[in-house]
């Protein structure tokens, strides 16, 4: 039997499958009630995900071409064969509430590092400028990046990445010095070779006067595109 996801909804609403045709539920210009349920099957264990097609379409553009552009998952059902379930059920979760919940493991960076990722390649800004928000937040309790955070964003971002651009901050602001004296951070940063570079310009940047970017929360963030014509 293929195994369902099922994202519970406030204890007052109503469920996708089972919202009212006669009192549709309105959500950011889209009527629940005639809108209709795409399928996202992921992974070897064919996790299933139920979403209104209105509102996955309405936020990220790389759903709206396969839903509505003619091809094959225009039927209403994609096949998302790579995609981590428990991640993307985040995503899911975003697109009823607009906002990040509970529920992130205890390696909270990574998650996080890893919801970015998924919403940088199905192009859903809102939710990338949420994850921003999310680090800054455990930046000011204190949590911090480890080195296989900063080696995922970097295998799994491009350059000009917000993303990036807080790990490289981090590490040039707020990382203790001890960290640049281990013997095997010469062997990692072989390894890491795009974040080396970049680590480097930023310390010269600072070196030069610059003020830490952490100064300007707003300037981690990215402009969302306009909503498709309805």
């Amino acid at each position: 039997m293929t195994p369902t996801k099922r994202i519970k909804l406030e204890e007052d609403d109503e469920s996708p499958e089972t919202s009212s045709t006669t009192s549709p539920k309105k959500y950011d210009n889209i009527y629940f009630g005639d809108n209709p349920i795409v399928h996202l099957k992921f992974g070897a264990k064919a996790t299933l995900f139920y979403v209104h097609k209105g509102l996955i379409c309405d936020s990220s553009p790389v759903f709206r071409a396969a839903f509505t552009g003619g091809f094959i998952e225009s039927a209403g059902s994609m096949t998302l064969e790579e995609e981590d379930a428990d991640i993307f059920g985040h995503i899911i979760q975003w697109l009823y509430r607009r906002k990040i919940e509970e529920g992130l493991g205890h390696n909270y960076f990574n998650e996080l590092s890893q919801l970015y990722v998924l919403a940088d390649k199905y192009g859903i800004v809102a939710l990338k400028n949420d994850v921003m928000h999310l680090l800054f937040e455990a930046f000011e309790k204190s949590k911090s990046p480890q080195a296989d955070t900063v080696a995922y964003v970097y295998r799994n971002t491009v350059r000009g990445s917000q993303l990036r651009r807080f790990m490289v901050a981090y590490y040039v602001w707020h990382t203790n010095l001890d960290w640049y004296i281990q013997s095997s951070l010469l062997d990692w940063l072989e390894r890491n070779q795009e974040f080396g570079a970049e680590l480097v310009l930023a310390f010269a940047l600072r070196a030069k006067g610059d003020p830490s970017p952490f100064q300007d929360r707003p300037s981690f963030q990215e402009s969302c595109p306009d909503k498709p014509p309805s």
